[in-house]
């Protein structure tokens, strides 16, 4: 980390909550604090003439690998990685080993998580050793730091569990997330049922698995009047449904993965095991969809779901392989290029960096006068290739590389410094 104060001079604003958004400024980072437009000093000066500045990152889904499986990542290379990729904060999943299904086990993860520049919220496991039998201990993981509880990846099976969980939260707080499938209609799929799957000679997961399991969900919402955030929607069908069910007037949020935005499953013919994940790629025209649910603001955030694996969980015949991608590295440009509009910018920062952070009622950096300069700096119309040397995950595992990118991330701004490349 560079250490401040530096002076960034000319940069573009762009944050909704900012009175100076879409203003050119003079930003100067002073004991971790923002002055706008004041008077040069001794500062070390960086031309900001073709860079913007916005409120640091928050990627709402995201996997590590300690306690448990550090060969997958660790809390210290997952900071580093975050940072790279303009990520301030983010909530990490229950799904380690022991499972984050007690406080315990949650102020041990935010001990780790103390020692890096990064914001890691805990979420609660919603079920006893993500078994989805028995409720875990969500008011006194909330009591403990948990702002979320979810399964992860594990559809809740039971409706009662959910129904009883959504009570429990009315009362005691936080946000319930689900990741909705009734999972015997995914029928054993490795991929999205439709042309691509016939082709590839693979049996395909319909789409309609998510739908059933997110008009189960909504449904309970509605019952209970209690807000529900839908992880990770991948169908034109899905989206469909939720919007409906915010004009009924149902407490529902969703979030897509940014994968989800850039690649479908027509991009599977060469068999890259990287782009194996969960829910699979879906069709163009469902990607086309999503795309439009983010502008119209049917989809409420934008997540990586960062999910790092080891070569040999990937480098194994398509079927076989892991699901998930190293992802919070490309979690930015790969939104970017999908969004590429100039009026996409404010969308994309308000799904990445501000919406998370209120879904979660944690503070939101705000561009301003003596605000915390938790921010990042980047180029929103540089597009450049991805490659391997610009990952800093313990994993490799990115479907990314190679591929071009939009919005290169030149620098970071936490409270323990600023980092600047590339200038």
């Amino acid at each position: 980390m560079t250490k401040d104060p530096v002076l960034i001079k000319n940069v573009l604003v762009i944050d909704p909550k900012s009175r100076f958004n879409k203003q050119r400024i003079d930003l100067k980072i002073t004991a971790g604090r923002i002055l706008i437009n004041q008077a040069a000093d001794k500062s070390e000066e960086i031309d900001g003439s073709h860079l913007a500045v916005s409120p640091g990152l928050f990627d709402f889904q995201v996997s590590c690998g300690e306690p448990g499986q550090e060969e997958k990542e660790t809390i210290a290379t997952l900071a580093q990685a975050a940072l790279n990729g303009g990520v301030t904060g983010l909530q990490l999943m229950p799904t380690l080993l022991p499972v984050i299904d007690n406080r315990g086990s949650v102020e041990y993860l935010k001990s780790l998580a103390e020692k890096t520049a990064v914001n890691m919220v805990p979420a609660g496991a919603l079920s006893v050793n993500l078994e989805g039998k028995d409720m875990a201990e969500l008011a006194d993981m909330f009591a403990g730091g948990c702002r979320g509880f979810t399964d992860d990846k594990k559809a809740v099976k039971n409706p009662v569990l959910l129904h009883l969980a959504l009570q429990y939260t009315k009362v005691s707080g936080g946000l319930i997330m689900t990741h909705a499938e009734e999972s015997a209609m995914s029928l054993g799929g490795k991929i999205n049922e439709g042309l691509m799957s016939v082709q590839l000679g693979m049996k395909g997961a319909p789409s309609v698995s998510e739908e059933i399991g997110v008009m189960r969900n909504l449904a309970l919402a509605e019952y209970h009047a209690v807000p529900i955030h839908i992880l990770g929607v991948s169908s034109k069908r899905t989206v469909e449904l939720i919007r409906e069910a915010k004009e009924k007037g149902i407490a529902v949020t969703c979030s897509v993965y940014a994968h989800h935005l850039y690649f479908s499953d027509q991009d599977l013919a060469g068999f890259d095991s990287n782009l194996k994940v969960w829910p699979p790629l879906r069709s163009a025209e469902d990607r086309t969809a999503l795309i439009e649910a983010v502008r119209m603001g049917v989809i409420d955030v934008i997540s990586s779901d960062h999910r790092p694996e080891t070569i040999e969980n990937k480098a194994v015949e398509f079927g076989f392989a892991a699901n998930g991608i190293s992802g919070i590295e490309t979690f930015f440009g790969a939104s970017r290029f999908a969004l590429a509009r100039t009026e996409d910018l404010e969308v994309l920062i308000q799904k990445m960096a501000i919406t998370p952070r209120e879904l979660l009622g944690l503070s939101v950096p705000k561009i301003d006068n003596e605000s915390i300069a938790d921010l990042f700096f980047y180029n929103p119309n540089e597009e450049f290739t991805f490659s391997k040397e610009q990952i800093l995950s313990k994993s490799k595992n990115s479907p990314f590389l190679g591929n071009s990118l939009k919005g290169r991330i030149y620098g970071v701004s936490t409270s323990s410094g600023c980092r600047f490349s590339n200038i």
